[in-house]
């Protein structure tokens, strides 16, 4: 009925216990996408475990019999030297097939974005550009936060973008922009939670949805994910009676 890719976010503890054994639970699922952040602490509970973005991938990339793709939502371009920032992080990360790279430049909304290196996020797509092959449907390229810089280096570059939560009305703006680029690198999405999600609105098929899964026990870590697929069977359905 829908092609709508349908996506999650991963919890900064979600390695540290059951982690095979949820993995397998997504495994099962139809889902896009799995996506990591780009924390030192927990943004939760500073008392919580947090994985290192680049052990994280690295544990997916070794899961036998993936079903999905693995992404960044998103990389702090400035939390590292640009140097290290490419060789080890966005050389490896682009190495692996269809992986979704979302990049972002930090803030202090989770913790004190300390050290920053002020890099250009221009120069690093840029670089990007030069170096890989990108295309909406493989290796490809968002920018976390529909700022109005954001959306200009979207039209720009031809590049995807990520809202996280906000309103309804503000994807649908983002999106209105979006669609005037032709062959994008990279897929509009709306980061949701529960929340949001039981505001039991239509979202255009064409946006990608990745759910922010909670901290939780494991059961209740399921339980969100069916969740998350029951609504948007829901949405799916409302969508398909309605159009």
């Amino acid at each position: 009925m829908s092609n709508q890719k349908k996506s999650i976010l991963l919890p900064g503890s979600f390695f540290e216990k059951d982690s095979q054994y949820k993995l397998n639970y997504l495994n099962l699922k139809n889902l896009h996408t799995v996506y990591v952040f780009d924390h030192t602490v927990n943004p939760v509970d500073f008392k919580l475990p947090m994985y290192e973005i680049k052990n994280a991938v690295s544990f997916l990339q070794n899961y036998e019999d993936r079903n999905f793709n693995i992404g960044t939502a998103v990389l702090n371009i400035n939390k590292r030297k640009l140097d290290s920032l490419i060789t080890k992080y966005l050389n490896p990360f682009l190495e692996i097939d269809n992986f979704k790279l979302g990049l972002g430049i930090g803030d202090n909304k989770y913790q004190e974005n300390l050290p920053n290196y002020s890099n250009s996020l221009e120069e690093v797509i840029g670089y990007l550009f030069e170096n890989f092959e990108l295309s909406k449907e493989s290796k490809s390229l968002f920018l976390g936060g529909n700022s109005n810089e954001n959306i200009k280096l979207m039209k720009k570059y031809s590049i995807g973008i990520n809202q996280w939560l906000g309103s309804i009305k503000e994807i649908y703006e983002t999106r209105d922009i979006y669609k005037e680029i032709k062959n994008p690198k990279g897929s509009i999405s709306l980061c949701l939670n529960k929340d949001l999600a039981l505001e039991n609105k239509i979202i255009f098929n064409d946006i990608e949805l990745i759910y922010i899964i909670r901290e939780s026990s494991t059961e209740d870590y399921m339980s969100q994910v069916d969740h998350f697929f029951k609504w948007v069977f829901k949405n799916d359905r409302i969508a398909y009676d309605r159009f």
